[in-house]
C-alpha cells in the first residue's frame, strides 16, 4: 500500500514540477479566469494540457526550427508525460481557482452591508 502512497505522491510532485514554469503558469490563470464553477475545473485541466501540448510542440515548427510532424501518440511516453501533466494543471488551477473563489467572496462581502 506504501508504494501507491509513494508513485502517487511522486506523480502529483512530478505533474507540479512540470507546470511551475512561466508557460503553465500562465496556461493554468487563464484557465482559472475562463473557472467558472468546480463542474469546470477537470474539462479546463484537459483543455489547459491540450495547450500545454501544442504550445511544446508547434512552436519550434512556427519558428521553423523542426519539421512539421504530429505527437507521438501512439507511445506510452508520451501518454505518461499527458498524465503527469493533467495532474499538475489540476492541483495548479484547482489551487488559483480556490484562492479566487475566496477573493471573489472577500471582495464582494466586503463591500455590503447587512440589511437587517
Amino acid at each position: 500500500m506504501q508504494a501507491y502512497l509513494d508513485q502517487a505522491v511522486q506523480i502529483l510532485r512530478e505533474g507540479f514540477a512540470q507546470i511551475n514554469d512561466p508557460k503553465g503558469l500562465i496556461i493554468a490563470l487563464a484557465a482559472t479566469i475562463f473557472l467558472r464553477s468546480w463542474k469546470q475545473w477537470i474539462p479546463a485541466a484537459i483543455v489547459a494540457v491540450l495547450i500545454h501540448i501544442a504550445i511544446e510542440h508547434f512552436a519550434p515548427m512556427l519558428a521553423g526550427q523542426s519539421a512539421i510532424a504530429l505527437p507521438p501518440l501512439m507511445e506510452a511516453p508520451f501518454w505518461n508525460r499527458v498524465g503527469v501533466l493533467l495532474v499538475g494543471y489540476l492541483v495548479v488551477i484547482g489551487i488559483f481557482f480556490f484562492a479566487k473563489r475566496i477573493l471573489m467572496t472577500a471582495a464582494g462581502a466586503g463591500g455590503k452591508a447587512k440589511a437587517h
